[in-house]
């Protein structure tokens, strides 16, 4: 809902005026905070049980892991810097952000802790922070060049058990067992492109015809449908019995601002090779509290001689007003043109219905490229896509969005 106490009426329409995403985590997160740091002690152990030694066949690359300790008991710092241009036309005005954070895969930083029990059992660690002062999920006609330098955001702070014979166990803030369950995706493109579509330009707002803005963004009318995401939770994943597994929890949001819903859900998993073909699927289940419901699912097939991929996604929404649903499919091709590491290409189309409102109708379509350089621990990128929005009391202009950048991982 818009308040207008703090909006711009434009043509009619509010306009909220940009705010902050992020308020200060809650209590409970600062506990979970120091329960890692006695989780990490772990990593100075020594096991009786080793892993399998690591082969010698990997590729050098620009920046080694940060990493304290072997492969049975470590404390590894880890991260990414995901910066580009985003290019946004609403059919009335065009507009570019620069640099902007990539919503497909945020900057982010994090630190784990990891240590193998002399039963075979793992224990480990996780804490993660995102900061996007200008992110393109948040940049719009209202606020260019306006910053949020406060908008850190607490992903991760977890901690778990996994007993190979019993399945896994989380505790603390992370993702939930739905979690990117719509989102499966082996074309090698999602940095740029995937099944949820607005990460990569969904601060704008669409544009009427008759040239005023309107108070719809475009991540209002585009959405996977991606379970619950990530909460402070229990989880539960069983063991992997013939690529399958299953995951299930409960927990409730306390970042970035506390609601004190009780949300919980389910998912089916299969990660296996076919022959020449690589499968990863999902479907779950989600209850995101007040009464309502969410199925998704998505499924990718690479066929790894040709690097030929198909990826397919789908989901609904059932809630009390508007039942909101919509599939997507992406067709990719991998290749090794350069020697500095494969070239990915791909385009997809998605096709929504009654995600913003009853009788609305929300369809794209995209295409992307994305270039390793693999020694650089780094992906060029370039993608663009159109927004088409159509309601049954507006006349509706189209957008399109190029998204450019690199992300480096370390």
């Amino acid at each position: 809902m818009f308040n207008s106490s703090s909006g711009e009426i434009l043509g009619g329409h509010i306009v909220p005026q940009p705010r902050s995403r992020y308020s200060a985590p809650h209590a409970s997160i600062c506990f979970l905070i120091a329960s890692l740091a006695s989780a990490g002690s772990l990593a100075g152990q020594e096991m009786t049980k080793p892993k399998p030694a690591e082969t010698n066949d990997k590729k050098e690359q620009w920046i080694p892991k940060l990493r304290l300790g072997d492969d049975n008991a470590y404390l590894e710092f880890y991260g990414q810097i995901n910066k580009g241009v985003l290019v946004y036309d609403d059919g009335g005005s065009t507009d570019t952000y620069f640099p902007v954070d990539n919503g497909n895969s945020s900057t982010r930083f994090g630190v784990r802790a990891y240590s193998l029990t002399d039963n075979n059992w793992a224990v480990g660690a996780n804490l993660e922070w995102e900061w996007t002062p200008y992110s393109t999920t948040n940049v719009n006609q209202l606020n260019k060049g306006d910053y949020d330098w406060s908008s850190d955001l607490l992903r991760k702070a977890e901690m778990y058990v996994d007993a190979k014979e019993y399945g896994k166990f989380w505790f603390g803030q992370g993702s939930m067992a739905s979690d990117s369950s719509a989102e499966i995706d082996l074309s090698g493109t999602s940095v740029v492109g995937y099944a949820l579509i607005s990460d990569m330009a969904g601060g704008p707002f669409f544009r009427q015809g008759d040239g005023t803005l309107t108070s719809i963004k475009v991540k209002d009318a585009f959405t996977d449908y991606d379970g619950v995401g990530r909460k402070l939770r229990v989880r539960y994943d069983t063991p992997s019995f013939g690529g399958f597994s299953f995951a299930t929890s409960v927990g409730t949001q306390v970042v970035p601002e506390t609601t004190n819903v009780t949300v919980w859900d389910m998912a089916l998993r299969y990660d296996e090779t076919i022959g020449d073909v690589k499968v990863s699927g999902a479907l779950a289940f989600s209850r995101p509290g007040g009464g309502n419901s969410i199925y998704d699912g998505s499924i990718s097939l690479l066929h790894q001689p040709t690097g030929l991929s198909l990826t397919l996604a789908a989901g609904y929404s059932d809630t009390e007003s508007d039942d909101g649903r919509y599939g997507y499919a992406k067709l990719g091709y991998q290749t090794d043109i350069f020697e500095v590491g494969k070239t990915a290409f791909a385009v997809d189309a998605y096709f929504g219905k009654d995600i913003e409102g009853k009788g609305t109708n929300s369809d794209s379509f995209g295409v992307q490229v994305v270039q390793n350089l693999d020694y650089l621990q780094t992906e060029l990128y370039v993608g663009a896509r159109s927004y088409s929005y159509d309601q049954e009391i507006a006349d509706i202009q189209d957008s399109y969005a190029v998204l450019a950048g690199a992300r480096v991982k370390f």
